[in-house]
This record gives structure tokens, C-alpha cells and sequence, in this order.
């Protein structure tokens, strides 16, 4: 079985060799696959992200190193007016109470808003007809709102041009949250994005009935929840974030963090059965030392089958 998040083993070698085996681009790499593969963040979204972390890097930098702004561009490699101007951005940024968060874990803004926004602009009272289209007889209405799944919420059945609009609205408020410099117009590409989307991740249904010339759209769900592989990505990215604070923790030489490696080998009848008693022996561990009221902690760990020697 395939997975939407794996990458085939010929092209990860192909991958591999691209990146020379680097670790740290392998990383990006996969944080480049999580995030805009699976959580359906764009491309253009990701490279902003990936441009502010390193933006943040050489702030930090700069504060570390008391100002120092000859240092800083030492340090990384850039021209003391670029780590200037910078600095002033960052500085602006902070000032103005701005959030710099250009990538979320989550689904993006449209994903999640779109079934409230949906059932405030286009409620539909029990009783009344979900197709407001005009020509249909109320047997061909009827008939539409049958081809829906049970438990679709109680909203409008909209058309083609009302999706759009809707789409539209969405991204416009999306991007009040951003500061104009980062805010871009809606485009037909854009909404060819978000309803591909919005279909793919079953938010939204596409009706394609004799009875009309045009598709239609049904919301599918009154809340956005990624289920199966899509959310198990979403904990993914959760889990490297804690795992890369505890390992920069360790770094530091920080008293209570332990960094643990085990490599073995293992009979491939016995594996299951050593996971679940590793697994025993974890809560045992944690149960036997929790204490209300004392030292938050955390284990962190994935155990599987290692790919290098």
C-alpha cells in the first residue's frame, strides 16, 4: 500500500542523491512534503516560511551577539546591510504586534473556516429546499438533495458561481490577518487550489446532475477534521517540533534530558511482540515516577525499522 505522504523507494534514492545524502536537507525536504503535499499548504506559502525562519535565525543571532551587526553577517555568511534590514523588519514586525507565523500544522485557514462560513451565509431551515436554482421542479430538487449523504449539514445546495464567491470571500479574509506586504489578489489558480482541496480533503461535495447544465457543491461536514494518514501527518509535524526542542535541550548540556539511540537487530516474527512490550514497559516507567504537582515531563520516541547500517 501506497501512502499520499510516501515517497516511492526509486525516486527516494533519486532524492537522495539530489540532496548527497545531507541530513538536513532531507529534513527540509520532508517538511516541504508534509506541509504542502499533505496539509495543502502552497508553494509560494511554504518558501515564505522557510524564508522567515531564516530571517528569525539572523535575528536571533544579532541578539545573541550584543548588536553586533558585523558579527552576525559573519556568522551566516550575508552583508551587514541585508542582516540591517533584517533586523529592522523583524524589529518592526515585533513593534507592531504582527504575527510572523506564515506556516501552521494544521490545515490552512480556508479548510478550517469554510463549513462555518458556509452554514452562516447560506443556512437552510429544516424544511426548506437546499437548491435554490432557478427551472428546476421541486420532484428535480428533491431529487438533488437525495444524491446527498446522510448527515450532510443543514446547509444551501450552492452553484458554481456561488462557490466562487465564497472561495473568494474566504481567501479575503485570510488575508486581513497579513500584513499587506505578504497579502496577494485572488486568481483563478488560487480557487482552482483551495476547491481541489476542499474536494480532496471531503469538506466539500461536487454534484454533477443531469438535471443541471453546472456543477453543484454540498458541504460534506460541519467542522473540518483530517482523519486517518492526513491527521497522523498533522501529529507528525507536532512530534518533530517537541523532539527538536528536546534535542536542542540536550545540546545545550541541560540537566533532566537524556537523548537515547538503541540499534539492534531483531527476528522478523518477534518484532510486534517486542514494540508492545516496549510499549508496557514505557507506561510502566512513566506511571511508576509520575507525580501530581512535580516536573513536567516528556518521552518522545518512534522505534522501526532502521535504513542504514
Amino acid at each position: 500500500m501506497t501512502y499520499q505522504s510516501q515517497v516511492p523507494p526509486d525516486l527516494e534514492q533519486d532524492l537522495l542523491r539530489a540532496v548527497d545524502n545531507s541530513p538536513a536537507d532531507w529534513i527540509l525536504l520532508n517538511l516541504a512534503l508534509s506541509t504542502m503535499k499533505m496539509g495543502g499548504h502552497r508553494y509560494g506559502t511554504f518558501l515564505d516560511a522557510a524564508t522567515t525562519a531564516a530571517k528569525l535565525a539572523i535575528y536571533s543571532t544579532f541578539i545573541e551577539q550584543d548588536n553586533n551587526l558585523r558579527k552576525t553577517s559573519l556568522l551566516y555568511h550575508v552583508e551587514p546591510k541585508r542582516v540591517k534590514a533584517i533586523v529592522q523588519e523583524i524589529q518592526a514586525a515585533l513593534a507592531e504586534g504582527q504575527s510572523l507565523k506564515v506556516l501552521n500544522s494544521k490545515e490552512p485557514y480556508y479548510l478550517i473556516a469554510l463549513p462555518f462560513l458556509w452554514q452562516d451565509h447560506f443556512p437552510c431551515e429544516a424544511g426548506a429546499a437546499r437548491v435554490r436554482i432557478q427551472g428546476l421542479t421541486p420532484g428535480e430538487r428533491k431529487a438533488i438533495e437525495k444524491s446527498l449523504p446522510a448527515g450532510t449539514p443543514r446547509a444551501r445546495i450552492l452553484d458554481q458561481v456561488e462557490f466562487n464567491e465564497l472561495m473568494e470571500l474566504l481567501h479575503h479574509m485570510s488575508q486581513e490577518e497579513l500584513p499587506k506586504a505578504q497579502r496577494m489578489a485572488f486568481s483563478d489558480a488560487l480557487l482552482s487550489h483551495i476547491k481541489f482541496r476542499l474536494l480532496h480533503s471531503g469538506t466539500v461535495i461536487q454534484i454533477d446532475s443531469p438535471l443541471v447544465d453546472i456543477p453543484l457543491y454540498a458541504l460534506a461536514s460541519e467542522s473540518y477534521s483530517p482523519k486517518g494518514e492526513q491527521e497522523r501527518v498533522f501529529a507528525m509535524i507536532d512530534d518533530v517540533a517537541r523532539y527538536f526542542a528536546l534535542l536542542q535541550a540536550w545540546v545545550r548540556e541541560e540537566t533532566g534530558v537524556l537523548r537515547g539511540v538503541e540499534v539492534f537487530d531483531v527476528a522478523p516474527d518477534q518484532r510486534q511482540q517486542a514494540l508492545e512490550e516496549l510499549d508496557d514497559m514505557l507506561r510502566a516507567w512513566a506511571n511508576k515516577y509520575h507525580q501530581d504537582g512535580g516536573l513536567p515531563m516528556v518521552l518522545q520516541f518512534a522505534a522501526g525499522r532502521r535504513e542504514y547500517d
